[in-house]
This record gives C-alpha cells, sequence and structure tokens, in this order.
C-alpha cells in the first residue's frame, strides 16, 4: 500500500529515551509536590503569569523546589501555551498530518513579518494580553489563519524561555579557592594552576612537581550569589554533603576598606558575620566623588566576590566540600558543591631529622661501609657514594639532592617529583642512590649533601607557601 506524502513516522532522535523517561521522571516529581500544596500551587501559577519573580523563587523554596525551578517552568510553560493558542486560535482543525510545504510556507511568512517591528510588537502584546480580538484581526489582516496555531505557539515559546531565564537564573557559585578557579578543581578536591591573578600558582607542570593542588592555610574563598536583591550569605563546609545536620559556617572577620561619608576618607572596617555565619550584603553607596573601588556594592574595596577566608582544618590530606547559600528574606539560594583537599601537614616522618639521611661508601665490589658526619671519601679504584633517603608526604611533589660547599659550589645530584601520578608519595622506605663525585668532576673539598622534600600544596593561597622539611649531612671528598 500506498503510503500518504508526510505520513512517515518520525525517525528516533540522537536524545536517548533513557534521558527524556529521566527528565519526565524528574518533572513529573517536582510539578507533583508542588500540585499536592493547592495554595501554593495557585500563587505559583499566578507569579507565573504575572511574572513575577521573587514570589515564584520564594514560593518554590518554601517548598524545596528551588533547584528544580527550570522543570517546573519549563511544565508551566507548556500548559500555558497550549491554553492561550487554543484561547486565541481555536481548537486545530488541520490534518494530523506532517506538510512540509506549509511548513516551509509558515517560514516564508514569518520571514516576512519578522521584518517588521511594529508589527511584532503588535501581535506579542495580543500574545501576552491574551487579547482574542486583536490576535485574530491582525491574523485575518495578515492572511495567516492556517498559520495561527504555529505563530502563536512560536511567539509563546520565546516568551517561555526568556521568562524562564528570567525565574530560574544560574544558582549562587563559588568561584575560586585559594585563587584557583573551581573549573580548575576536580572531584577529588585537587586544584590546578595557573590562579585567577596569574602570581600565587604557577601552570600545570607535573615534571617539575607542579599541578593537583591541595590547600591549606588560611584560604580565600571567592564567588557570585547569582539573585537579586540578596541581603545576606554564608560559606560552610563539612566532609559529609549528604548530612544536612553536618555543614559547618566559616565565621572568619574579614579587614576591609571602605568609603566613610563623614569623615570623608577611606577607613578600614570588619565585615563580621553573625553567630549562624550570616554575613551582611549591605546596599550600594550612593556615587561619591572621584569613583573608585569603594562603590563596589557597598561591601567595600573587596567588594561582594570576596567571600571570606577559611582557616582550613588541621588535616594532612581529607577530602572537604564547600557551598555558598544566598538569603533574600526568608528563602534561600544554595549553590552547587565545591570539593577542596585540605593538606596542612608537612612531608614525613614527622620525627627530625627528616628526611632521613644515610650516606655509604660502596667500593668496586659493590660492598658497603657506613659513614658518620663529615667522613672522608676517597676515589680508588672505582668508589661510588650511597645516599639513601626516606621522605614521603600524600601530596609529594619533590625531592632534591643537592652538593653544597667548597668555595660556592652547587652540584645537583638526583630529584624525583610525582610527574603527575597522584599514588606517588616520595620514598616511603629508605631508598639508595648511587652516585659517583669523581665523575662529576667534584673538587676535593668538604660539603653538604643537602635533602629537601615539598608537598603541593597551595598554603594561605600561595604555591610558594607549600609544606617542606630539609636535612643535610656534611662529607669530604678526597
Amino acid at each position: 500500500m500506498k503510503k500518504e506524502e508526510g505520513s512517515e513516522a518520525p525517525r528516533p532522535g540522537s536524545v536517548a529515551p533513557d534521558d527524556r523517561i529521566a527528565e519526565l521522571r524528574e518533572t513529573a516529581e517536582a510539578v507533583g509536590k508542588l500540585a499536592a500544596n493547592a495554595d501554593a500551587f495557585r500563587r505559583i501559577v499566578d507569579a507565573f503569569r504575572a511574572e513575577d519573580v521573587e514570589l515564584f523563587q520564594s514560593e518554590l523554596a518554601g517548598l524545596g523546589l528551588l533547584e528544580r525551578c527550570h522543570l517546573i517552568c519549563r511544565w508551566l510553560c507548556s500548559k500555558h501555551c497550549v491554553f492561550i493558542c487554543i484561547r486565541l486560535c481555536g481548537p486545530i482543525t488541520q490534518e494530523p498530518v506532517l506538510d512540509v510545504e506549509e511548513w516551509r510556507q509558515f517560514a516564508l511568512a514569518f520571514e516576512r513579518i519578522a521584518q517588521d517591528q511594529a508589527l511584532l510588537k503588535r501581535l506579542i502584546d495580543a500574545v501576552d494580553h491574551e487579547d482574542v480580538a486583536a490576535w485574530r484581526a491582525l491574523v485575518a489582516e495578515l492572511k495567516l489563519e492556517r498559520f495561527c496555531h504555529q505563530l502563536c505557539h512560536w511567539l509563546c515559546g520565546i516568551r517561555c524561555r526568556l521568562v524562564c531565564r528570567l525565574f530560574c537564573p544560574p544558582p549562587p557559585l563559588i568561584t575560586a579557592v585559594g585563587f584557583i578557579p573551581t573549573s580548575q578543581i576536580d572531584s577529588q578536591g585537587y586544584g590546578s594552576g595557573p590562579d585567577i591573578y596569574g602570581t600565587n600558582t604557577p601552570p600545570v607542570d607535573p615534571a617539575n612537581g607542579i599541578g593537583d593542588h591541595p590547600f591549606g592555610g588560611r584560604t580565600n574563598i571567592q564567588g557570585v550569589f547569582n539573585v537579586t536583591n540578596a541581603d545576606h550569605y554564608k560559606v560552610e563546609y563539612t566532609t559529609t554533603p549528604l548530612n544536612p545536620a553536618s555543614w559547618t559556617a566559616i565565621t572568619t572577620q574579614i579587614k576591609d576598606l571602605a568609603w566613610d561619608p563623614v569623615s570623608l576618607s577611606i577607613q578600614p572596617y570588619f565585615r563580621q558575620p553573625d553567630v549562624n555565619g550570616w554575613y551582611q550584603i549591605p546596599p550600594p553607596p550612593p556615587p561619591f566623588p572621584p569613583p573608585g573601588p569603594a562603590e563596589n556594592h557597598g561591601m567595600g574595596f573587596l567588594g561582594p566576590v570576596y567571600l571570606t577566608d577559611w582557616n582550613t582544618p588541621l588535616v594532612d590530606n581529607d577530602p572537604y566540600y564547600l557551598r555558598l547559600t544566598v538569603k533574600r528574606g526568608a528563602s534561600q539560594f544554595v549553590s552547587p558543591v565545591v570539593a577542596v583537599r585540605i593538606d596542612n601537614g608537612a612531608p614525613l616522618p614527622a620525627m627530625p631529622p627528616s628526611p632521613v639521611i644515610k650516606l655509604q661508601l660502596q667500593d668496586p665490589n659493590g660492598n658497603l661501609k657506613d659513614l658518620g658526619c663529615c667522613d672522608t671519601v676517597e676515589k680508588g679504584e672505582g668508589n661510588k657514594v650511597v645516599i639513601s633517603v626516606q621522605g614521603w608526604d600524600p601530596n609529594f611533589s619533590v625531592l632534591s639532592i643537592t652538593l653544597f660547599g667548597g668555595c660556592g659550589v652547587s652540584v645537583p645530584i638526583h630529584t624525583k617529583t610525582y610527574n603527575g601520578n597522584t599514588a606517588d608519595t616520595g620514598y616511603p622506605a629508605l631508598t639508595p642512590i648511587v652516585w659517583d663525585p669523581w665523575a662529576a668532576s667534584v673538587s676535593p673539598c668538604c660539603y653538604v649533601i643537602w635533602v629537601q622534600i615539598w608537598d603541593r600544596a597551595i598554603v594561605g593561597n600561595q604555591w610558594a607557601g607549600r609544606h617542606t622539611r630539609s636535612n643535610w649531612q656534611s662529607l669530604t671528598i678526597a
């Protein structure tokens, strides 16, 4: 049997059915929870139709549905546009068959309409005000009766997309930790440079021990509110993000500078949270001459992006989690969680001397003789020096062995880096490095063999502040 033109079944789309089922279920769960409260449902629909952003968000927040704002808004839009277009155009009377030529004719008609801005505005006003008489008069004037529903759904759909963008802006965001953008912090909490200022942490260079940084010391946290008319914010941390009771507010007092209109000068002040960790967001101050950074949204020279400083816990290699909560009245808006790995421990072993150094003389037959402090070694017939070291860190970066002494002599002997392998902790056991000082053309003299180990932590927002330990042993080379 010959198929009717345009009656072929549509081919499956590129979006997997499982993805659509997951979104449908999540949407159904959200609107079902909303519909269970008849009064709240009506208030949210009224806020949607009136484009009352604050009421819409506040109602969703009160029901714990703010994170599903986009799903609910799109669902309301779908229902809203069906209602509006049936009201404006009446029931759909066309045959339920896809007519490609009719589709093409609508594209040509819409292009013609879109070139007339005044006409577009009249059509938009008719849809926005649900003005049946004005809409039908325009459609008849333009001879677009057969395209009535298509045109209405197109205009209503654009309005819906823009309204949902207004109603459901991005959530509050933590944007940087220790001056490292959160986009450069992985799910394990390791950050990678460069930092946002390009001066505190260098770009990734695993071969030289740079990258995969934990954080330590007093760590700066930056973010954006993304909430209109917000009045308070707080930053919290936890080790168990799925436990709502585990979050602890950061209550650091922040020293800032601001313009004082009384003394007409810049004065220091402290941004101080309350006992629950809420920092106040002051309203913007009036402009003053000359313009300057103190006009920064009423939050001093540091501005609203500078959220707080976190005195990180005294742990050695533990994952923590951060979130930003922004408040407007009784409504609270919560950011996505950011993982951060905390390291406030120096390399091991913890008891000095650390790193551990053991020197030995190896003869041509492989026999070893322990060397004490300031012992002398001679070239002989193939003698070598064995330097055994032990030093490690869960966030190991670099271990170096260097010869210092003589008259300004500095000779590199050995370097090991983690080289991108975060499982490499350095030398957790005493490890021998065989060295031939005579092959290195070291002149006879007294020297110090210096061993130093660093971790990869960004401490106090500075890569240069990372933890280190050093040890040395003297040796005379004859």
